[in-house]
């Protein structure tokens, strides 16, 4: 039978909450814990040869690539049937990517957007609102707000829409392109 001393039943207790504290500093030192515990979200700034690699990256998905912006009224109205669509349709094989043109300097506007809309998927913000940005991801785009494209599971670009689309529509759009395998 081996007797402990008191000092090593400490040292024991020391090594143990160091190793508590060293693991509580990873979890809660995490940005992602950072930002679920601040309610802050990581915006990922992208060009429009990201936004068209994020989509190359979901062949296979159907894609409902859409650009919103906090500013934009019918985007309001839109942004929650988009998170309802993403919902119901995501194990069918359903992904949004969802891009805010909102001026980088109004993240504080994108936060209080996102932490009340709490949308299932990752949000983006373009690198800038310049007319170039809105020719380059498509030339037919004039910067109107919403705008929204749908691409097959193949990755070919189905439907253009530059105005806002009711949550029908959407579904009308997504559920044959879904069908097909």
């Amino acid at each position: 039978m081996t007797i402990s001393s008191p000092s090593s039943g400490l040292r024991a207790g020391k090594y143990l909450f160091a190793a508590f504290a060293a693991l509580m500093l990873l979890v809660v030192g995490s940005p992602a814990a950072r930002a679920q515990s601040t309610g802050n979200i990581d915006l990922k700034s992208v060009e429009p040869k990201d936004i068209k690699d994020l989509v190359a990256q979901n062949k296979g998905k159907v894609v409902v690539l859409n650009f919103f912006a906090t500013w934009c009224v019918p985007c309001h109205k839109e942004f929650p049937d988009i998170v309802k669509l993403q919902a119901k349709y995501k194990a069918q094989g359903l992904q949004v990517i969802e891009v805010s043109m909102n001026d980088v300097t109004e993240k504080d506007d994108m936060q209080k957007f996102l932490n009340e809309t709490k949308p299932p998927f990752a949000v983006y913000i373009a690198a800038n609102t310049e007319d170039q940005f809105y020719k380059d991801v498509d030339a037919r785009w004039d910067t109107a707000l919403p705008m929204t494209m749908i691409f097959d599971r193949d990755g070919k670009n189905i439907y253009f829409y530059k105005e806002a689309r009711s949550y029908e529509q959407f579904e009308k759009d997504v559920t044959p392109l879904l069908a097909t395998k």
